[in-house]
């Protein structure tokens, strides 16, 4: 009885290792994911493009951006270019506000995307509209070559430059009036799909079709001239090639992710898993595990508050049981809304301001509460009371 099964499991073996066999030798297929990113060598990456960036600016400083907008701008020194790609732009609120002051004095931001979304949408009124040709009764097969161009007749070539026209359909519809706006591209329906907006002392260049910019496209000597000439109004400076808004960033951390993404590694991860699979059919033992015991839990905040609760009894101090609620307060800032509160200033309310989504006049009259009772050597019972209702509502209203 034991061989016969012994066999069965020698057979189910064998169909394992042939099926992890036939999956690693078989072609691998291409990867159509649009990452855009500098790493990236698929279709819609985007390692030609950062390749090619030594030649648009060639005795400036390239770096890369891996971190959000207020971690990398520079205030003291904001005249530099940005570069973001992607399928779709989208920055909250404080993040726009950060980076439209640096446009404003001096920046020059590129930007190519087919969406623009959130608090940057909103601040410049901006809107892109696909004609898609399935919607209008067409077919994507129909003259499927369209022709993009520039308006500047020193960059115009005479017959375009040829695209799938389901990559050239997306373009500009709308953008704030009040803003100063040029035409520098347009598809081959006149659409605009490439333009400035002139802001302070710097200038926004949108694009409306990023995979202009990916490897498919500027791996022909054509795609390449339109992506380096379309790059080419930015300023000679140092230019930042921004990694950190792309969405193939949410799947960047994965580790199993890398592996199989390697061909040696992913190898020796399904070997590994298929001898795994092995030992436990022939080497698991169906034994009973002993059931361990199951103590009651401990609620340890019991105690905790108890503890506090004596303290707070014995000593009465209610100026001690402030300064730790301040104390904490302080750590609350610098732990979830990541800024230093060596040096309390107006600019630190500002940005606590801005990053908790609370009115200004409210944290002012907080950090003027926390002053008042900071300098005092005795306090009051409905002081501290004051104080921990203050702060308390303060961690209800916190969006961060």
């Amino acid at each position: 009885m034991f061989k016969k099964e012994r066999t069965y499991y020698f057979i189910l073996g064998g169909l394992i290792f042939i099926y992890v066999l036939a999956q690693i030798l078989r072609p691998k297929p291409l990867n159509w994911t649009e990452s855009y990113s500098s790493e990236d060598k698929i279709p819609y990456g985007g390692y030609l493009m950062h390749a090619l960036l030594p030649a648009a600016f060639p005795d400036d400083e390239i770096s890369l951006n891996q971190s959000p907008i207020f971690e990398y701008s520079d205030s003291t020194n904001p005249q530099k270019n940005w570069i973001f790609i992607n399928k779709s732009f989208g920055i909250d609120r404080w993040e726009t506000d950060i980076l439209l002051s640096q446009v404003e004095q001096g920046a020059s931001v590129f930007i190519a995307a087919r969406t623009f979304e959130q608090a940057f949408k909103d601040s410049l009124d901006i809107g892109t509209y696909l004609n898609n040709p399935l919607l209008a009764g067409g077919s994507m097969l129909d003259e499927d070559t369209a022709r993009v161009n520039f308006t500047n007749p020193r960059l115009k070539e005479k017959s375009g430059f040829p695209y799938y026209r389901s990559t050239t359909e997306t373009y500009f519809f709308k953008v704030d009036s009040t803003l100063k706006v040029t035409s520098l591209g347009v598809n081959d329906e006149g659409n605009p799909n490439f333009i400035r907006v002139q802001f302070g002392e710097g200038e926004l260049f949108l694009h409306s079709n990023p995979t202009l910019f990916t490897n498919y496209f500027v791996r022909d000597e054509s795609g390449a001239d339109y992506a380096l000439k379309a790059l080419s109004y930015l300023p000679e400076r140092e230019t930042i090639w921004d990694e950190y808004y792309k969405d193939v960033r949410l799947a960047g951390g994965s580790v199993v992710r890398y592996v199989v993404s390697e061909e040696h590694l992913s190898w020796a991860w399904f070997i590994s898993l298929s001898g795994v699979l092995l030992f436990m059919v022939f080497r698991a033992k169906r034994k009973q595990r002993i059931i361990p015991t199951i103590e009651t839990p401990k609620n340890s905040s019991i105690e905790f508050a108890r503890t506090i609760g004596s303290l707070y009894l014995e000593k009465g101090d209610h100026k001690l049981i402030a300064d730790k609620k301040i104390r904490f307060f302080f750590d609350y800032i610098r732990s979830n809304l990541g800024l230093d509160t060596s040096e309390i200033d107006d600019e630190l309310k500002h940005d606590i301001a801005l990053r908790s989504g609370i009115e200004e006049i409210e944290i002012q009259g907080l950090f003027d509460l926390i002053d008042k009772i900071s300098g005092q050597h005795d306090l009051t019972q409905k002081e501290l009371k004051l104080l921990t209702e203050r702060i308390d509502q303060f961690y209800n209203q916190s969006q961060r």
